[in-house]
């Protein structure tokens, strides 16, 4: 069995759209997630925010029309016949110059993204070849025996290459640390669509230390991949615990009632008396089947249990 290292990640530093991060060289043109201020490639202090280079761009685009009015303007100016003639067109120039430059500016937001969409399809293979070359250099760290460090920066890249061959290997990198509650953990960019051992081991890591980051499309992952789980060594008992950490909300209990069904006999009691509170206080009719199983546990095992009476509302743990 493989030991697992105790570590320390850096927090993930979350942004308002994956591409934030996202760098080029103005040197070499060359795009990098792990650069801060000197290239990877060429080691120049070029690296420029593929959104400054884009607004940078559009500025110039902007700044043409308006000289194009201007200089029509002038040009009408200087071939006018007579004074109302000029002072029409200077009327008419000055509104013009007015009227484009509010549009422009209400509309900043929604050109700057067509023009990141531009520059991304425009430099499409440098972009490629860029985050390609990121992976390389995450790979060389994690062959020096930098694990952490590794995973750091695979995690970066990953926030931009959506591939199951990049998930798989943060997956494992997370599977040979000690994971802890206070760790910057994450699972949804991390989950697949076909069966993956590693990433239902990690799934059931994460139910016993942050429940919290299983959400629905966690949930329906698992019963989707049932099956496949059951037949790992562990994998009922990892099925338990995704169950327990659906009792956390309500809402999950009506979305996936025969999940908590199949599993609530062997659910711990901390986890079971969440999911007594909330089927005991809500109407019988929410929940079907699975009131009716709850309460059949309950009579069996729990009925005489002081922490069940009286079941009182808590909040989602």
């Amino acid at each position: 069995m493989m030991k697992k290292l105790p570590i320390l990640l850096t927090p993930y530093i979350k942004t308002r759209y994956p591409y934030d991060k996202l760098k080029i060289c103005r040197h070499c043109r060359h795009f990098t997630v792990l650069g801060e201020t000197e290239c990877p490639v060429c080691g120049k202090s070029a690296l420029q925010k593929v959104e400054e280079l884009a607004a940078s761009t559009l500025r110039r685009s902007l700044w043409g029309s308006r000289l194009t009015v201007l200089l029509i303007t002038a040009i009408g100016l200087v071939m006018s016949g007579s004074t109302m003639q000029t002072i029409l067109l200077a009327i008419g120039g000055t509104a013009l110059l007015a009227l484009l430059w509010t549009m422009q500016r209400r509309s900043t937001p929604a050109l700057l993204r067509l023009e990141l969409e531009k520059l991304f399809h425009r430099e499409a293979y440098p972009l490629i070849a860029g985050l390609a070359n990121d992976r390389e250099t995450a790979i060389k760290v994690f062959h020096s025996g930098d694990k952490p460090l590794a995973y750091e920066m695979l995690r970066e890249i990953g926030a931009l290459v959506h591939t199951d061959q990049l998930r798989i290997e943060q997956i494992l990198l997370l599977q040979s640390f000690v994971l802890r509650k206070d760790m910057d953990l994450m699972l949804e960019p991390l989950l697949m669509d076909h069966f993956d051992p590693d990433l239902v081991e990690y799934i059931g890591e994460l139910a016993k230390i942050r429940r919290d980051l299983l959400k629905e499309n966690t949930f329906r992952y698992i019963l989707l991949h049932e099956g496949h789980i059951l037949k790992m060594e562990h994998g009922e008992s990892i099925l338990v615990g995704v169950a327990g950490a659906a009792v956390r909300m309500k809402r999950y209990l009506t979305l996936y009632p025969y999940l908590i069904m199949r599993y609530a006999r062997k659910l711990p009691k901390d986890r079971f008396l969440r999911l007594y509170r909330i089927i005991e206080s809500s109407p019988k009719s929410s929940f079907g089947p699975l009131y009716e199983e709850v309460m059949s546990i309950y009579n069996e095992r729990y009925k005489w249990d002081e922490d069940f009476l009286p079941a009182h509302k808590e909040r989602g743990v």
